[in-house]
């Protein structure tokens, strides 16, 4: 036995002991039986586990890693197909434990088992790096001092994952869409159904066009289709456009805002001739940095959250505020996304690089660029993919979806992450897809913080017509451009 076997075994076994998993060292599949209770008092039956996969299949040696799943058992008499909860990022976490997150997941269990499953790379430390330079005092002044940042960041990740041993060209979504179906395999179930959110519902189409005879049903709420990875610069100038006109039909707002893209050049141009300065915590923790942030530092900070309708309240009160010298809004939110600059995630950069975009959206991108406001915020720090070394899936990944598994698809309609679009663009080559749009809902309003979407889905998911049924959310209401309003809130207004 050579001695790389022999520490592959050990790792096994310590796994398997640490965890007291009563599975033999070689089995890569290994569980663990729990008993949880959600914040409702639910008890649910429950078995942790995680399933050993190659790191990079294309490579007869490639070490193994661990994709960690939380099956909870249905209490169904006669289970539909397990439910396979795909989340977004990439890289966002998926296995919880959390009692309030348990109750969200309650009412599926009265269809189906619920496998929630951190994809490969999500949890494991070595994928994960932390900036260990200077501060980047500079990152939210301008476009050039962002992209320098990031270019030097990004140099000095790789050489750190270099150095750990990690094979990032084994990060992307077919070997992740193979690790999906390794896992039904190994708990023996023919078929399972999807519920995806966000990148999640990326991964879920490279899954439904390898393994869609094992899929019964999908549920994709927020969809990035194939070629959808990077943006259309224009859709970030359309969603301020809307948001302008809802503003201007607010009789507090649209009297002293009738036109909030206005606003909003004006403010741009004033931070781009006299930046405010912010004072945030340092990386350390320890003490603080005072940043400057000009017109591109307040377009990078919107882009992260235009999609949100929980924030979208409250961006003719930021506009206001900074027009009339008030930077008490801004910092709230420079306070929430000072940290964005000082890591790397390795499997999220190697996802969204070996996903690519085809030469033609590629040319729609840098066509609308010509012209948006936004073009060098809605895709930063993309098109970068040439210093990142994974390889491209290619065009015959990102070809349109042809599928006639069961789908359906939600979109929120203030959503521009992921807009009602690309769901429409899906949809179109699966004749069997019912999409439902959300009025007045943001990214996460598709599927979490919103509790009419639940009743829907899990209808959908007991194989129930649904085309004729309505999710929900409250119209928005904003928060006054001064004072405040106990029905009109948002935690950056006091």
């Amino acid at each position: 036995m050579t001695p790389a076997r022999v520490a592959w075994l050990a790792g096994v076994l310590f796994i398997a002991l640490a965890t007291r998993i009563a599975v033999p060292a070689t089995d890569p599949l290994a569980l663990e039986h729990k008993m949880l209770v959600s914040h409702a008092g639910i008890r649910i039956e429950a078995e942790s586990g995680r399933l050993m996969v190659p790191e990079n299949r294309s490579k007869p040696r490639s070490r193994s890693i661990a994709v960690g799943f939380l099956r909870l058992k249905s209490t169904a008499a006669a289970p539909r197909a397990p439910l396979f909860f795909l989340n977004g990022g990439p890289g966002s976490t998926a296995v919880t434990e959390d009692p309030h997150a348990l109750d969200f997941w309650v009412p599926f269990l009265e269809v189906s088992d619920v496998v929630l499953i951190d994809q490969r790379g999500t949890n494991d430390s070595v994928l994960t790096w932390d900036w260990d330079g200077p501060p980047a005092r500079f990152f939210f002044l301008s476009a050039d001092s962002a992209r320098a940042h990031e270019a030097e960041s990004r140099r000095r990740a790789l050489t750190s994952f270099r150095a750990r041993g990690v094979d990032l060209a084994g990060y992307n979504s077919v070997e992740s869409a193979t690790d999906l179906d390794a896992l039904r395999a190994a708990l023996g179930v023919e078929r399972v159904s999807l519920l995806a959110f966000s990148y999640g519902t990326h991964l879920a189409c490279a899954t439904l066009r390898r393994y869609g005879d094992r899929i019964e049903s999908a549920v994709l709420c927020g969809v990035e289709g194939p070629d959808q990875t990077q943006k259309l610069p224009w859709l970030m100038d359309t969603q301020l456009r809307r948001l302008g006109l809802l503003a201007a039909a607010d009789p507090r707002i649209g009297a002293r805002v009738p036109d909030l893209v206005a606003l909003f050049d004006r403010v741009v141009a004033r931070l781009d001739r006299d930046p405010m300065v912010f004072t945030v915590p340092a990386p350390s923790g320890r003490d603080t940095l005072r940043i400057p942030v000009g017109g591109f530092g307040l377009r990078m900070i919107m882009r992260f959250d235009v999609g949100d309708a929980t924030d979208l309240v409250v961006f003719p009160r930021l506009l206001w505020s900074l027009d009339h010298g008030d930077p008490s809004v801004l910092a709230w939110f420079m306070r929430k996304r000072a940290r964005n600059p000082y890591g790397t995630h390795g499997m999220a950069e190697s996802m969204d690089v070996a996903s690519g975009t085809t030469a033609g959206r590629l040319a729609l991108i840098e066509d609308q660029a010509r012209t948006s406001r936004f073009a060098d915020v809605v895709n930063f720090p993309f098109p970068a993919g040439d210093r990142w070394p994974v390889p491209d899936l290619g065009d015959a990944f990102r070809a349109p979806l042809v599928s006639p598994v069961r789908t359906l698809i939600v979109s929120g309609d203030l959503d521009f992450n992921t807009p009602p679009s690309q769901g429409d663009e899906l949809a179109w080559g699966m004749p069997n897809a019912t999409h439902l749009v959300v009025a007045n809902a943001g990214h996460e309003q598709t599927l979490f913080q919103n509790d009419t979407a639940v009743p829907v889905i899990k209808d959908f998911l007991r194989g129930q017509d649904v085309s004729g049924r309505t999710i929900t959310y409250p119209a928005l209401r904003f928060v006054p451009l001064d004072g405040t309003d106990s029905t009109a809130t948002h935690p950056s207004v006091r």
